[in-house]
């Protein structure tokens, strides 16, 4: 047998305390008693008393409490495997961490574009549940954060960490994000399955070569897909994310202002057979991701093994409340 939180048997060190300061009440009652005569004069005053009654109630409620601290931490026995098996796409999301994320043009305000991203990214893979979904984090550079997985809770780990400690060769370079996808996840006949890569990303600073890799990348079955974030007005860049302390600015001393690229980003989508969004197109973007998804080659994934418990804490639940309706309706007098 084992606990679903064993940390909650922790309460059970409340019970020798509680049983402490009931003998210690009873010792200070006794005391008072005494002043006012003898047990036996104080019985013939009231003779309804049943001084054992109020022991018997203490002891029911005491078993009622322990039996429900242990219901709570809910006792599981069983152990026994099933197996699952899940079909879907392999999906790559890849998050721009270039410097120009940086900038504060995005709802709510105060928010910069990173943040929004992630945020967004968090919520994209937990609609992403059935499929296979890699994060790769890029900029100048292209770094494969994790491979493809079910194990999503993985991804959401790496998001939730601070995205600005991880340290990339500045610049914006999609097509790095490509190369690392057509490397990655070979099959040992040599083909590949289609994948699809979803850019989150200001577009700023990209290559010329970015659309020719795109459509590369396409006819060996890798789809790519933007999401752009921040606005074509543009905003300046902060020299740290956390502590304004200024301002980027370029070789003339002026201040530095990034606007998205969204023509790119939709260019890129088109040549490389996906679709472009505006990340303030929110909930709407899911649904027709996953429409297009059902276009791609479904995988057959492995089957995962999965333990099944099965829990007891009714068994302990019930009795507890049986001996607090007992203790409830027991009177502390007896009948006349």
């Amino acid at each position: 047998m084992q606990f679903e939180s064993p940390s909650l048997l922790a309460l059970l060190v409340c019970i020798p305390l509680i049983i402490i300061l009931f003998i210690r009440a009873q010792r200070l009652n006794a005391q008072v008693r005494a002043r006012f005569g003898s047990w036996t004069a104080f019985q013939r005053m009231i003779p309804t008393f049943a001084p054992g009654r109020n022991k018997l109630k203490f002891v029911l409620s005491v078993l009622a409490l322990s039996l429900m601290i242990l219901a709570w931490a809910n006792p599981r026995m069983g152990s026994r495997s099933r197996k699952v098996e899940r079909a879907g796409v392999d999906v790559y999301l890849a998050l721009d961490l270039s410097r120009s994320m940086w900038a504060k043009d995005v709802q709510p305000r105060g928010m910069d574009r990173l943040e929004k991203a992630r945020l967004f990214s968090l919520d994209l893979l937990q609609g992403l549940a059935n499929n296979r979904v890699g994060l790769i984090f890029f900029a100048g550079e292209a770094f494969l954060q994790m491979p493809l997985t079910l194990d999503h809770s993985s991804a959401q780990v790496f998001l939730y960490n601070g995205l600005e400690e991880v340290e990339l060769m500045q610049g914006s370079m999609p097509e790095k994000v490509l190369e690392l996808v057509q490397k990655s996840e070979i099959q040992p006949d040599g083909k590949q399955h289609q994948k699809a890569v979803i850019f989150v990303s200001d577009g700023e600073e990209h290559n010329p070569k970015t659309l020719e890799a795109a459509k590369a990348a396409r006819k060996n079955g890798v789809f790519s897909y933007t999401i752009s974030v921040g606005s074509g007005q543009g905003a300046k860049i902060p020299l740290q994310r956390e502590n304004e302390l200024g301002f980027h600015r370029d070789k003339r001393g002026e201040e530095v202002v990034t606007a998205t690229n969204k023509k790119m980003l939709a260019e890129l989508a088109k040549v490389g057979g996906g679709r472009a969004f505006d990340i303030d197109q929110g909930k709407n973007i899911l649904p027709a991701l996953l429409k297009d998804f059902k276009k791609l080659e479904q995988q057959e994934f492995d089957e995962l093994q999965y333990d099944d418990f099965d829990s007891y804490y009714q068994y302990l639940l019930a009795p507890a409340l049986l001996l607090l309706l007992f203790e409830f309706f027991l009177a502390y007098r007896k009948k006349s």
